[in-house]
């Protein structure tokens, strides 16, 4: 993002100029400072952080509470360039841990550094955090004061991306966006579901370079090639990634990555800005680059402020629009598209009068948007004044013939269930218990009195003969499924569903196409898919049968048994003097960790087979752990070590080793 101060230095006086009535923007709440970023915890709060360091909390009325749910404007660095309390978000298990995330910019002695930390809410109050569990997962060193990203979320799979920017100046000096041996330049994906002082996050095993047997690079990487992915989002209904990413020179782009997506993109920066090449300025190499969907010249704009995809219900005519802004530029546009590929982009709000500097959404997905240097929040609406909602609902399964239906809700608007295209007495709330043959709608009515149908959900007899459903393990990244039909008819193919056993219901991970002519078929036909969970828990699968004209059935559902690797290391001699030998036995990929007692890593590398050692001449004669870690299943194991450099102060130590054994066991 361009240095903020440079583009805008004047008061906040807003005043909307609206040249399309495409969207229209009400002032939601006021009395803030700077606010910077929008979240919500899954409740009807909504929690704006500040950029000077506080969080607010806005009531589910509307109103602004009076103290700062956190104040840590101590250890925020200040407002030069694009310092300052950048983003934050909430686990997705927030009802019951309670922890979310802030990431700012702070000092290390003179170092200018970006802090990704961890908090918990106040056990006596839900609208105070505590501040003293502050945890800090992650640091890094800031070169310069602008690029500094900064925005949190969760995404479908729950773990945490980070997003940091290429670390400033101009043109990437550095390098950082394209070396994978550090972070800036980068977003990244960490496991945080377990988070402690001891293992402050966990690598995903999925991450696109979790496997690699360079020491050097950062297996945090989700993407790379970026050079400041100021506002992001997850589209909440497809899972798809939407990356808003600030250009330099001459265009600003939207990245993109569908749902589903295997991670590893390189976004091109700073070989490339956009669709264009910028170091060499021409004829660079664009081998294994992702461009972006969507870029636009400085010509229409300076600085992308990404958004959200529209998804309340509040407007059908919004619905699926990519919502995004320019600070510089002042406008809002939409964008649509099909697939990852580009549909159109239509202005929607213009001269808008200040810079939009960050979207957010509530528990509905109704949309909000502020503004740099502002004090109020704005709610985001379809600028039609007679404005139609939009009927939505996803279905689960209790057996082959009975189904929960659940709308997505919104305020003030009213549900009605039909069967056969006929109300139900009585259905009139967002969830409905379909268990008969037949054809099922939904209609929505908002306030207006205006009214949307969805599309039908059809439960029928299965039309296929379903024989030998089944799965297994190939190895710890794989399972196996195969099933053989005796017969087809009208069949379209299978949707294959999977929940692991940390889910709340199944997800539809691929889709297998009818074998058969015309998904007809009256002998055997053998199918397979294969799946990479990379999870040694255990899971569950179901086929989803779908016919021609969009009535499905379910198959049984078939259980896969988790990993259970017992993985174990031996450490030889124990205590050890100037080596550290130790073994597994497992042959694997593994990464080891040797962390002190304080609960500080002091050593963390890689290696592969089952047996390695390590000098360990440069600790301090004392206890330690040793930590090996499994980078194909996940697993761990961890064994104390006694190291000791003097037979005298190592005797007298190890008079207290089985002590300790018995407390940090």
């Amino acid at each position: 993002m361009k240095k903020l101060l440079l583009f805008l230095i004047v008061a906040f006086i807003f005043s909307l100029k609206i040249k399309s009535q495409t969207v229209k923007l009400t002032p939601f709440v006021t009395g803030l400072t700077n606010p910077i970023d929008i979240k919500n915890c899954g409740d009807d709060r909504l929690f704006v952080a500040e950029r000077n360091g506080r969080i607010r909390v806005i009531n589910p009325d509307g109103t602004l509470r009076p103290t700062p749910f956190l104040d840590i404007i101590s250890k925020v660095s200040g407002l030069d360039g694009e310092e300052g309390f950048l983003g934050i978000c909430f686990s997705p298990n927030y009802k019951t841990d309670g922890k979310f995330y802030v990431s700012y910019t702070a000092f290390a002695g003179s170092q200018l550094i970006s802090v990704i930390e961890q908090y918990k809410v106040s056990a006596a109050d839900s609208n105070l955090a505590d501040p003293t569990s502050a945890l800090t997962l992650l640091t890094v060193n800031q070169p310069f004061t602008n690029h500094k990203a900064g925005n949190l979320l969760f995404g479908p799979d729950g773990y945490l991306y980070i997003f940091w920017g290429d670390g400033g100046s101009g043109g990437d000096p550095y390098g950082n966006g394209q070396n994978k041996t550090v972070l800036l330049g980068k977003i990244h994906r960490i496991d945080v579901s377990n988070s402690s002082a001891s293992q402050l996050y966990a690598i995903p095993p999925t991450n696109p370079f979790a496997d690699s047997t360079s020491p050097n690079i950062r297996k945090e990487i989700w993407a790379y090639g970026l050079r400041n992915p100021f506002r992001d989002s997850f589209d909440p209904i497809t899972g798809d990634f939407w990356i808003g990413d600030v250009g330099q020179n001459a265009h600003e782009e939207i990245d993109f990555q569908p749902a589903g997506s295997k991670g590893g993109r390189n976004y091109g920066w700073n070989t490339m800005e956009g669709f264009s090449c910028y170091s060499p300025a021409s004829n660079c190499d664009s081998t294994g680059i992702t461009p972006p969907m969507y870029d636009y010249p400085h010509t229409v704009g300076y600085c992308i402020i990404g958004g959200h995809v529209y998804r309340s219900i509040q407007s059908r005519n919004l619905w699926g629009t990519y919502i995004f802004a320019d600070y510089v530029s002042q406008w809002i546009d939409g964008l649509k598209q099909t697939n990852g590929t580009l549909n159109s982009v239509v202005r929607m709000l213009s001269n808008i009068g200040s810079g939009p500097i960050s979207f957010g959404v509530d528990r509905y997905y109704d949309q909000y948007v502020c503004f740099y240097g502002g004090s109020t929040i704005y709610k985001l609406n379809d600028g039609d004044p007679n404005p139609f909602p939009k009927a939505y609902f996803t279905e689960s399964s209790v057996t082959d013939t009975n189904y929960i239906l659940k709308a997505l809700e919104g305020r003030n608007i009213s549900y009605q269930w039909l069967y056969e295209n006929a109300p139900v007495s009585g259905a009139t709330t967002p969830t409905y218990n379909a268990n008969m043959q037949g054809s099922y709608r939904l209609v929505v009515t908002n306030s207006l009195g205006n009214k949307d149908t969805s599309a039908p959900f059809i439960i029928s007899a299965s039309q296929v003969a379903l024989e030998n459903f089944q799965g297994q393990r190939i190895d710890n990244k794989q399972v196996l499924l195969t099933w053989q039909t005796l017969a087809e008819q009208n069949n379209s193919g299978f949707e294959i569903e999977r929940k692991l056993d940390i889910d709340t219901g199944f997800k539809d991970i691929g889709f297998v196409p009818s074998l058969a002519v015309d998904g007809n078929s009256t002998s055997a036909v053998n199918y397979s898919y294969n799946d990479t969970p990379v999870y040694k828990g255990v899971i569950l699968y179901r086929l989803k049968q779908i016919n021609n004209d969009g009535s499905f059935s379910y198959s049984g559902i078939i259980t896969i048994k988790a990993i259970n690797l017992k993985l174990d290391v031996t450490i030889n001699p124990n205590p050890a003097v100037n080596t550290i030998y130790f073994s597994m036995n497992n042959t694997d990929n593994y990464q080891y960790e040797l962390i002190d007692m304080n609960g500080r890593k002091l050593l963390q590398n890689t290696f592969s087979g089952n047996s390695w050692q390590f000098n360990a001449a440069f600790l301090e004669t004392g206890i330690y752990y040793l930590k090996v870690i499994s980078q194909k299943s996940g697993e761990h194991v961890s064994k104390k070590v006694l190291v000791t450099h003097n037979s005298h102060a190592g005797k007298n130590i190890l008079k207290y080793f089985s002590f300790f054994e018995n407390i940090f066991s």
